[in-house]
């Protein structure tokens, strides 16, 4: 346990040196556009953490990132933009709750830096002394790249000079999203739950929401950018093309996580 808590110290100072770099570049970047300012400063941010990935050589370094990286870029659009509305500052609050309870649950299941998903251990073991390729591209950049396009639906919902929304469905949009955050949460505390009472992580787990949703994780978390999108598309409905967002991160899910997981459930047991 001390060991955990020893390398989650590390983890902080890791971040703590990727938020930093992330401000020095917006402060200083002579890059007019926010949206590409913001983009600039993730990207530095993320080959920050990256390096620190292969220097422990564990790239679950990176994990967090996910979750918490979309905290601090919310947040800055949110003081960036003209609105004062107290739904905009809704936005925000839906995030921070939602990368808050992320990051926490990969708190509880990190075991330190001997701990690597499975998932790039797999990886590691098919590309050999390629794999930093792969690293940085697949397991690094694409998914905070994915993220980004996540959250560009927030941003012009944030710089929209449409009315502020009122309606049934703005409030309805504003459930949908806390619902997916919940299903997420019973989901992830499930599971957590299961493989601590000593069951294999490739056993098939068929409790609670697992035995009515398959991946109900995955699906709480795909429903989460929906959400999102929803919340800012309400605002203005013009912003409707950026569809592409939840679109990106649904297809991430469909076409390489699920699959990977169904792939190592193929010796399930029950």
């Amino acid at each position: 346990m001390k060991q955990k808590v020893k390398d989650l110290l590390h983890i902080l100072v890791i971040y703590s040196i990727a938020l930093m770099a992330a401000i020095i570049t917006l402060k200083y970047t002579p890059i007019a556009n926010i949206l590409l300012k913001t983009a600039l400063a993730d990207f530095i941010a993320m080959v920050i953490v990256f390096i620190f990935s292969a220097k422990y050589k564990n790239s679950s370094v990176y994990d967090p990132y996910w979750s918490a990286a979309p905290i601090f870029i919310v947040i800055y659009w949110l003081f960036n933009s003209a609105q004062t509305d107290f739904y905009y500052k809704i936005l925000w609050v839906v995030v921070l709750i939602w990368g808050t309870r992320l990051t926490w649950n990969w708190i509880l299941r990190w075991d330190g830096f001997e701990d690597e998903d499975w998932r790039y251990v797999n990886i590691k073991k098919r590309t050999g002394r390629y794999y930093w390729l792969v690293d940085f591209f697949g397991i690094h950049l694409l998914p905070t790249a994915i993220v980004f396009a996540g959250l560009v639906p927030l941003f012009y919902a944030l710089n929209s000079t449409a009315a502020s929304p009122t309606s049934w469905f703005t409030v309805s949009t504003v459930f949908f999203t806390m619902a997916a955050i919940y299903l997420e949460k019973t989901a992830d505390d499930t599971l957590r739950l299961h493989l601590k009472s000593g069951h294999r992580s490739n056993e098939r787990l068929q409790k609670g929401v697992w035995g009515l949703i398959k991946y109900p994780n995955y699906a709480g978390e795909v429903l989460f950018w929906w959400g999102l999108y929803f919340m800012s598309v309400v605002v203005d409905f013009s912003i409707w093309w950026t569809i592409f967002g939840p679109l990106s991160v649904t297809l991430l899910f469909v076409f390489v996580s699920i699959p990977m997981m169904k792939k190592r459930l193929a010796n399930k047991t029950y």
